[in-house]
């Protein structure tokens, strides 16, 4: 079972736990910003700044397709439309790259990139379990988010309604009473409407998140 890492410590947690060197994550815009909301040192910081910079590299080809991008060997990868980034990452040591997207039932919260300073292919093992965290990350990440704005969706709800929906989520997703908070104020916050009211969609199964 997955351990739930505070928000700070994210990046850190995908090098501990992976066999890879450097880590970051960005929200990639709508219904976030376009931005890097971590890194786990300033390499991944710069390559993450030049991905989001050039609009190419494997975060945004993760985000279209809404599976991983998996580069073992950047030396062999001449055939992919990002050479300033392969040039960058090369100067840098990176030698294999992976991207992870992340999301919140239908909510595309952004990317999970990895970097390696050897080229390896990732086992069948170390993708499900990168891919498992990525959505571990995605709840914490739309929890940052959230928690620093101020919206409608972050109104107090009926207590009856939100703790009933919340229970339904946590049996849905498998997480924590607290993330499926964060899935159920996601989610209103991405469709523009209230906590109680998709509380409610909830409860009479309009919205459910294992589907």
């Amino acid at each position: 079972m997955l351990e739930f890492p505070a928000f700070t410590s994210l990046c850190d947690w995908f090098v501990s736990k992976l066999p890879i060197h450097h880590a970051a994550i960005s929200t990639l815009g709508d219904p976030f910003e376009l931005t890097t909301v971590g890194a786990s040192d300033a390499i991944a910081a710069e390559l993450e700044g030049m991905q989001l910079d050039l609009g190419v590299g494997p975060c945004w080809e993760a985000k279209a397709a809404g599976t991983p991008v998996l580069v073992p060997d950047l030396r062999q990868a001449s055939t992919l439309s990002w050479p300033e980034l392969l040039t960058a990452a090369e100067s840098r040591g990176i030698r294999a790259a992976y991207a992870f997207p992340m999301a919140l039932g239908a909510i595309d919260v952004g990317v999970v990139d990895l970097y390696a300073t050897t080229a390896h292919a990732l086992s069948p093992h170390d993708v499900e379990e990168a891919w498992a965290m990525a959505d571990v990350a995605a709840v914490r990440v739309v929890d940052q988010v959230l928690s620093e704005l101020t919206s409608p969706a972050a109104e107090a709800s009926p207590r009856r309604f939100v703790h009933q929906a919340t229970g339904m989520v946590m049996a849905q997703l498998g997480v924590p009473s607290d993330d499926a908070m964060v899935v159920i104020r996601a989610h209103a916050f991405a469709a523009g409407m209230s906590v109680p009211d998709v509380a409610q969609a909830i409860i009479r199964r309009d919205i459910d998140f294992s589907a």
